[in-house]
């Protein structure tokens, strides 16, 4: 019995040994696969990062636009009341539309941020 049971042992080393070296084996594969650029997670992160910072980029350019049409809209409507119906330049009214257009822009703006949330 006592030799039965010191086969066994040995072949439980030699099983666990086995395992140890198909671990090692398994290591050694994925470290060349990874030199080989198989397992590289650095295009997936850098694609992830480009696309938030893109998301961004658009979110700010569209704050801008917001922000600025009213002003231009309004101006352009001096300008055309200027050339059809004033006699001579109305700065006070340029202020005031310039005013009204940024007070409207800011507004549109808040409006899209409670949106976004």
């Amino acid at each position: 019995m006592k030799k039965e049971n010191e086969e066994n042992k040995k072949n439980d080393l030699t099983e666990e040994e086995r395992i140890k070296e198909e671990e090692k084996r398994k290591q050694r594969l994925f470290e060349i696969e990874k030199k080989l650029g198989r397992h590289n997670n650095d295009k997936a992160v850098k694609n992830k990062r480009n696309n938030k910072i893109m998301k961004y980029f658009a979110l700010a350019t569209n704050m801008v636009y917001i922000l600025a049409l009213p002003i231009l809209i309004m101006l352009g409507f001096y300008l055309f009341l200027k050339k059809y119906l004033f006699k001579t330049d109305q700065p006070i009214v340029l202020i005031i539309f310039l005013i009204l257009g940024a007070i409207s822009g800011y507004w549109s703006l808040i409006k899209q941020i409670n949106n976004i949330k």
